[in-house]
């Protein structure tokens, strides 16, 4: 006897013929007999008693508390539900379906300056160049334009598909400068890094409108904004003018006062939902119609427990169907884990081998991009992780 769980309608689909011998039609049919969700809502507006009565005619589970509902079943029986539903509640309908559509989207097309970045069989990996004099864990030694830019050679050589280039640490404690120095130390590097590697992507990391622009004007491809555009107000009319891929990454408070004040959540993941909501909304109101893509900000304004949390749960970001990154490289609660568990004490430089086991949770959620400083062991990672994860999915 065994217990199955099936991740999607393609893999229960297989199972129906392989092991059923169910006609192929049929076994497409019912394919998402065999896909179970829990949708999760508040309204305090609703009639519950509606739901518990629609829930009951489409074979649904559903529990209720002060505005707040669990849907549960398998999608099936959700989208019975939905069809019932759209009679009397069609706009919370219609929501959870595209909720349901959007998660299960896996496959993404970046396309910018004549270049198509395929996401979804393979994860992209992005690498790490900080020409800076104080990153956590490398400063100081990509702080010459000469010496970056043969980093950042080396890095396209052993596989990187982006290059993301910061001129400002935003580690714990780090102070702020200003947007002429960060130029100052971003531009040399970016001018020759797209003479050398024309199409290899180059992302710039930059909170800073006035930064972005120029670096955009200059062959950058992608702006990853560690604040989601909370940090300039202008940067969403820069990224709306050039229409360029944005990483909105989620952020909690400021770097140089996250040891003083540490951040507290009552649900996390939750939390980070619903501030992605409301910057796309925001976005989308500047006129924006380029590619988003989330990162939930492992580190930015979490402690150790928020960031092994936001691993553990990353598929319920999938609930936007854009793509995801996550940048857990070196970072410093791989450092407490290992130091707890194993009663290690390392540097960043040492922690690999925990970067990588903590990256794996994260793509298995639906990560696409992400983010390192080991290029080389992280692509010979990935090349396994990537087959397991999708065998037989494509």
């Amino acid at each position: 006897m065994l217990v199955k769980h099936f991740e999607s309608r393609d893999s229960f689909y297989r199972f129906l013929k392989e092991k059923l011998g169910v006609f192929f039609k049929e076994a497409y049919e019912r394919g998402f007999e065999g896909v179970f969700h829990v949708v999760y809502f508040e309204d305090g507006a609703l009639n519950p008693e509606v739901l518990f009565r629609l829930a009951r005619q489409s074979c649904l589970h559903v529990f209720y508390q002060e505005g707040r509902y669990a849907l549960c079943g398998s999608e099936a029986r959700i989208k019975d539900f939905c069809s019932l539903l759209v009679k009397e509640e069609k706009a919370l309908a219609l929501k959870i379906l595209e909720k349901l559509q959007a998660y299960r989207r896996r496959s993404f097309k970046i396309q910018y300056n004549y270049k198509v970045l395929p996401l979804g069989i393979k994860t992209a990996i992005m690498g790490v160049l900080n020409i800076t004099p104080d990153s956590f864990s490398d400063g100081g030694l990509y702080l010459e334009p000469k010496e970056a830019v043969k980093r950042a050679v080396q890095m396209a050589e052993e596989g990187a598909d982006i290059i993301d280039m910061g001129g400002e640490s935003t580690r714990p404690g780090s102070q702020r400068i200003g947007a002429q120095e960060e130029l100052k130390r971003v531009l040399p590097v970016l001018k020759e890094v797209r003479r050398e590697l024309p199409k290899v992507w180059i992302s710039v990391d930059t909170y800073k409108a006035e930064v972005a622009r120029a670096c955009l004007e200059e062959g950058a491809d992608i702006i990853n904004d560690i604040s989601g555009g909370t940090f300039d107000p202008q940067m969403y009319e820069v990224v709306s003018q050039y229409n360029c891929p944005y990483i909105l990454t989620h952020i909690k408070g400021r770097p140089e006062n996250w040891k003083e004040s540490p951040p507290t959540y009552e649900d996390v993941v939750e939390e980070i939902v619903l501030w992605f909501e409301e910057r796309l909304k925001s976005l989308a109101e500047r006129g924006y119609k380029g590619q988003v893509i989330l990162d939930p900000g492992i580190g930015f304004g979490k402690l150790p427990e928020h960031n092994v949390e936001i691993l553990k749960r990353f598929h319920e970001f999938k609930v936007f169907g854009l793509p995801l990154a996550v940048g857990v490289s070196r970072k410093s609660f791989i450092g407490l884990v290992l130091e707890g568990l194993l009663k290690k004490k390392t540097e960043p430089v040492d922690r690999l081998f925990g970067s990588l086991g903590a990256l794996a949770p994260a793509v298995m959620g639906g990560a696409h991009i992400v983010r390192v400083h080991d290029v080389a062991p992280t692509r010979e990672f990935l090349a396994l992780l990537d087959t397991v994860r999708t065998y037989g999915e494509f």
